[in-house]
């Protein structure tokens, strides 16, 4: 199956009318959207069942918008209408398919109940977000520390003991991460670790997001490392 191009006027049914819909938000002038272009489309040829779409980001700046996209290529995953995986970065082919599969078997049905315990605050285990004060509390204590910035904003300046790995590797490096603790992800105001939370929470990773990031940590004058 081919890609297929969606507007704001069919993106809506699109999604909720199929299975699985990944999409792939563009734009001409870039390059790194330009090579995952063919990536995308082997995919979709691998894939038949799958709607594999394309959203122009200049032709729908409205719709891009709505998304909250703000790095372009970014891809998105949605199963049964929810949206279950968003991250920015051209994806290598076997990351792709790797995502696939990984969207493929997940457990819709425990996805919905995690959805439905966040709306409601009544989450029976980890919280998927935990606020500076318990963040500092676990950091004390030895936490495991997931810093999903670029590089450079790590080097800047990270909360100490926190391990580098850029928001677009941590897919393809899934098995380096601990599976026997809690992953406090962070990055620098907590919306692209809220991202990488979600991910990890879909392939079965005790993760929990940072909120307020390294920003609020630096903002307190707590210690920082270079």
């Amino acid at each position: 199956m081919a890609t297929v191009d969606l507007t704001a006027a069919t993106f809506e049914g699109t999604v909720r009318d199929h299975d699985i819909v990944l999409v792939d938000f563009w734009a001409a002038w870039c390059g790194p959207c330009r090579g995952f272009a063919p990536v995308f489309e082997a995919a979709s040829e691998q894939h038949p069942d799958i709607v594999f779409a394309k959203i122009d980001t200049e032709a729908e700046q409205q719709l891009a918008a709505q998304a909250q996209i703000t790095s372009i290529p970014t891809l998105m995953a949605f199963r049964d209408g929810i949206c279950v995986f968003s991250q920015p970065g051209a994806l290598p082919a076997a990351t792709l398919e790797e995502l696939v599969g990984a969207v493929r078997g997940l457990d819709m049905d425990d996805v919905r109940r995690q959805i439905a315990e966040q709306e409601t605050g009544q989450e029976t285990g980890q919280p998927a977000e935990v606020d500076l004060e318990t963040f500092a509390a676990a950091h004390a204590d030895g936490a495991y520390v997931l810093d999903v910035r670029e590089s450079h904003e790590y080097e800047a300046g990270h909360v100490p003991g926190a391990v580098p790995m850029p928001m677009n590797e941590v897919p393809e490096r899934l098995m380096e991460l601990p599976r026997d603790r809690t992953i406090f992800v962070i990055c620098e105001s907590g919306g692209r670790s809220a991202q990488v939370t979600q991910f990890l929470r879909s392939r079965d990773v005790d993760a929990v997001n940072v909120a307020g990031g390294t920003g609020s940590w630096a903002a307190r004058g707590w210690a920082i490392d270079r």
